[in-house]
């Protein structure tokens, strides 16, 4: 089975716990480890071992037999999966709060991906840095990405502005995009789309904590 097809057959679930994986393998290679069981890893993340077998093996974890997966492997086999071996540019649009606070965070070049430009219209924010990133006017959305060849754009405008913004970018040739908007966006298909939806994250914590 070639890596595209083992992808496309792999579930969004399993995607999602596998950073889980890794922060704790991360630990234990730094403390020296070699071998991890499944049972360790459900005991850290809470999560079944028989379905982190199972994750592990999906992305071709090697594994000892009967001693468990060797670490440093498998954290090479999620990473390559995942393609956070491979640095991703990306560029940011709306500097306000958020905007600011995600080019502020550097954890991100350890998950394969380097925001090195971001967009807005603010006269106080164009044409200056923040967190060492340089901030262009949305009017030079075309010419910038081309300059730098991106393909992978973070939106952080308010809801509104955020269909529009969209459609520029994806007239520019933008095949991904990370929407922190609180909007559903309308891509034609082949555009990848990731919502981050923070007020039902928030919404959950709450009626979680009600429940309790």
């Amino acid at each position: 089975m070639s890596l595209f097809s083992r992808k496309k057959s792999i579930s969004v679930q399993t995607i999602r716990r596998l950073p889980q994986y890794l922060r704790v393998l991360y630990d234990w290679h730094g403390y020296g480890r070699e071998l991890a069981s499944s049972t360790e890893l459900a005991e850290e993340t809470q999560v079944p071992a028989i379905v982190i077998k199972k994750d592990l093996q999906a992305v071709g974890a090697p594994s000892k037999m009967r001693a468990g997966f060797k670490i440093r492997g498998t954290i090479t086999a999620i990473e390559n999966f995942l393609g956070w071996d491979n640095l991703n540019k990306a560029f940011l649009v709306g500097t306000g709060h958020l905007g600011a606070a995600l080019l502020g965070f550097s954890g991100f070049k350890n998950h394969g991906l380097e925001i090195v430009a971001a967009f807005d219209t603010h006269p106080e924010r164009v044409g200056h840095e923040i967190h060492g990133v340089q901030v262009y006017h949305t009017a030079q959305l075309k010419s910038v990405i081309e300059e730098k060849k991106l393909k992978i754009a973070v939106l952080t405008v308010p809801g509104a502005a955020a269909q529009g913004i969209t459609d520029t970018l994806v007239a520019c040739g933008i095949k991904a995009i990370w929407n922190f908007a609180p909007v559903k966006l309308a891509v034609p298909k082949g555009v990848a789309v990731q919502q981050e939806d923070i007020a039902s994250g928030l919404a959950e914590l709450c009626a979680r904590l009600k429940a309790r």
